[in-house]
């Protein structure tokens, strides 16, 4: 399953405020009068109107054009110099937009609300130190400012303080015990902390209060899968995508929840109509074909697994998921090639490393396989089933030694494996110490009694040799 993309919270509620609003022919008509009349009457109140209704409707060139008119008028007015700050800053023109905002201020240092949007833009700007001194001072000065409390809450965030974003969040809840964006925040922070029990809670609480936040919803859902309570998960992205059917991150990660409890045929399906509303999303494709190779249809995986890799050539594990395919297809030039263009991409993945070894013993390449499984055992060095595997090679190029070195590393990490006894058995009755030999095979037969068999080694000798060289290798503990 491939969460790279589609795993992100949303921090932040859409806001279909910030697109502009329609407004009827009446309001419309209205403002165009006032305009007329603002070319002969300077009136603050009409002017003020038009400030606003451009403003509100997103047109801040025209708001700015407005507002300077009114500042031309009235020099001293803290309201216009407020507004300008509000009409750059929504222009993205940070540094102006404080200049103005401390123009407001030095006309009215009383102003808690200047001082609340002067912390925004700081934020906007990313002078995140000195936009949380903004809000800490009307909090301080007035400890029941919601505003102050939870946009200070905000930055925090932002800096990745949750624990003290926390509590400024809790601060607003014990003014107001009822302000839902206040859970909806604290869930993102419990989850960035890890407390993901309390990440649910927030987020119940929120959506108690906001039951219609789609964006509660999945971010539940994210919480819920990281607790591996997949079907709660479902439910979640569900409800989500009830509310918005075209959220293709929702669509995506409710594929892989239903791929973490093993209906893969829906998460294939929901996977699809994530990449209807996403086109070309590569990790869309990949988890198709994780899903279809999980299923046994290799061709099909092989399919998603290439266009995976034509949107997204850097993607090592689509290749090590199409030469997993090919492997299983006996198609092993074609799977080697994957490892190796997977290996390119990243060298410290040892399941590649181990697969490729196996490619290559049953290529007989059995010096390559060996430098493979050398690179297993390398980057993780308790694995013993590898420390096997390499002992094996080492045997088919007749590197005894080695092999020894091998088979004893296995039994060190997990004596209680048969297999690398077995093998041992053989090393020394070729080597012709029998006792170490038959002591090596008895260990073997303790672990593995049901391979016992009755033999005096004195008059049996080719039957035990027949056994150690034929039998299957067994993989169970």
């Amino acid at each position: 399953m491939k969460d790279s993309d589609g795993l992100d919270f949303i921090n932040e509620e859409e806001n279909d405020d910030r697109n502009p609003r329609k407004f009827n022919e009446d309001e419309l008509q209205k403002i165009l009068k006032l305009e007329e009349e603002a070319l002969t009457n300077f009136d603050a109140e009409n002017l003020e109107e038009i400030i606003n209704f451009y403003f509100e409707n997103n047109d801040f060139e025209k708001a700015l054009s407005y507002v300077n008119v009114l500042l031309d008028i009235y020099p001293y007015s803290t309201d216009a110099w407020h507004k300008k700050a509000l009409i750059l800053d929504s222009l993205g023109k940070f540094d102006e937009a404080l200049e103005y905002f401390d123009k407001a201020i030095l006309l009215d240092p009383t102003d808690s609300e200047i001082f609340i949007n002067k912390g925004i833009t700081l934020d906007n700007c990313e002078r995140y130190e000195a936009a949380v001194e903004c809000f800490r001072m009307v909090a301080e000065r007035e400890p029941e400012n919601i505003d102050a409390h939870f946009n200070m809450g905000l930055t925090f965030e932002k800096m990745e303080k949750f624990s003290e974003a926390l509590q400024s969040f809790e601060s607003v809840l014990k003014i107001d015990k009822e302000h839902k964006d206040s859970y909806y925040e604290m869930g993102y922070c419990y989850d960035f902390l890890d407390m993901l029990k309390e990440s649910v809670l927030a987020y119940d609480r929120h959506l108690e209060l906001s039951p219609l936040n789609y964006t509660a919803w999945y971010n539940r859902g994210i919480v819920l899968n990281r607790m591996m309570r997949y079907y709660k998960a479902i439910e979640s992205y569900e409800i989500c995508l009830a509310l918005r059917d075209n959220f293709s991150s929702a669509w995506y990660n409710c594929g892989n929840a239903y791929s973490s409890v093993g209906r893969l045929h829906t998460a294939i399906d929901c996977y699809r109509r994530s990449l209807e509303l996403r086109k070309n999303d590569s990790y869309a494709l990949h988890n198709i074909g994780n899903a279809f190779e999980e299923l046994g249809e290799f061709e099909n995986a092989i399919e998603h697994f290439t266009e995976a890799i034509k949107i997204d050539p850097q993607n090592y594990e689509s290749y090590y998921g199409r030469g997993n395919c090919f492997y299983n297809q006996k198609k092993y030039e074609e799977a080697l090639n994957d490892f190796n263009s997977a290996l390119i991409l990243c060298k410290d993945y040892s399941d590649i490393w181990q697969l490729k070894a196996e490619t290559e013993m049953v290529l007989e390449r059995y010096e390559d396989a060996a430098r493979s499984y050398e690179m297993v055992v390398k980057l993780s060095p308790e694995n013993n089933e590898a420390w096997h595997e390499l002992g094996c090679t080492y045997m088919e190029i007749k590197r005894f030694d080695k092999s020894l070195s091998a088979f004893t590393k296995s039994i060190e990490i997990d004596p209680t494996w048969a297999e690398s006894y077995f093998e041992l058995a053989k090393l020394h009755l070729m080597n012709e110490e029998l006792e170490s030999g038959l002591a090596m095979l008895e260990r073997a037969f303790e672990l593995n009694p049901h391979e016992r068999f009755i033999y005096d080694f004195k008059t049996d000798w080719r039957k035990v040799v027949h056994f150690l060289a034929n039998r299957q290798p067994q993989d169970f503990r």
